[in-house]
């Protein structure tokens, strides 16, 4: 899954980026390009472990079938694109908060579309939609709790607010909506789809030592046959596992509610400390494989 903004926004938030530098932005209008800049490498990330999970997926079975199991009757369903489904109108709909208190710190009114509604619905039915996979998704109040704060952040600004009231008014809500969407992804390492991406893993490496155990009793290769079986498969698990990209994005998707409230506030060292911890889930997004 790749999340893309629709072509006009994308559009705004270029035109923004060309004329104003990050040292002219204003907390609030940082926060907004910040939470943007989020948005897409949170897309990035699941589309690589949606990757990685399918692959892991049918490798897992045709090493099992290749040391002598039995043909699977069906491959377990993806989990990577349903937690996906549910982060993506989630992080949308941050994103389009974080621009409403850019527009009131700058003195504008925020313009506002139908694109809100659209990215609710969406997460309505991508949080339904979580059933359909088993794992240790949020608890039913916790979804409650986090589709009434994302109603809340759909809702256009009032009239006549500004920017430190409507990040004060809002920001229980964004508590709210991050808990459910860090719960999605996983707070730790057995939960969400975290805990689904680690038993995938722990699968595929099972069924690599499997290959080797049946390498091992076959009589018909030779030594020199063990040996390159031997390194092929340390060579393949030698990677970082999945866990690794996904418990930063944990970490950044832990750090934007204070940064919510700092972009309010139009406090510089909170909206930084938000932009440090974007960058590293950059660097660990761009060593990803």
């Amino acid at each position: 899954m790749r999340r893309l903004l629709p072509l006009h926004l994308l559009v705004l938030v270029l035109a923004a980026c060309a004329a104003v530098t990050p040292a002219q932005q204003g907390p609030a209008e940082r926060h907004a390009a910040l939470v943007a800049a989020a948005d897409q490498g949170l897309g990035r990330m699941i589309d690589h472990l949606a990757l990685r999970e399918r692959t892991e997926i049918d490798q897992a079975a045709s090493l099992r079938f290749a040391a002598g199991g039995a043909v699977p009757r069906s491959l377990a369903a993806p989990a990577a694109p349903v937690a996906g489904a549910v982060l993506d109108p989630g992080m949308d709909l941050l994103v389009m908060e974080a621009r409403r208190l850019a527009a009131l710190a700058a003195g504008a009114a925020p313009t506002e579309g139908p694109e809100a509604a659209v990215a609710l619905a969406r997460l309505e039915q991508a949080v339904a939609a979580l059933r359909g996979v088993p794992a240790r998704w949020p608890s039913e109040a916790v979804r409650r709790r986090g589709l009434d704060a994302f109603r809340l952040l759909a809702a256009p600004a009032p009239a006549g607010v500004d920017a430190a009231r409507l990040a004060a008014d809002r920001q229980s809500a964004v508590v709210a909506g991050i808990a459910l969407l860090r719960q999605v992804l996983g707070e730790e390492s057995r939960a969400g789809l975290r805990g689904v991406l680690a038993q995938r893993h722990e699968a595929w490496r099972a069924a690599q030592r499997g290959v080797l155990e049946a390498a091992r009793n076959d009589r018909s290769l030779t030594p020199a046959d063990r040996m390159a079986m031997w390194n092929r498969v340390q060579a393949a698990m030698a990677g970082d596992p999945p866990d690794v990209a996904a418990n930063e994005a944990a970490v950044l998707l832990a750090a934007l509610p204070a940064a919510h409230a700092a972009a309010g506030a139009g406090d510089v060292a909170g909206v930084a400390a938000f932009e440090a911890a974007l960058a590293r889930f950059q660097g660990v997004l761009a060593q990803a494989r």
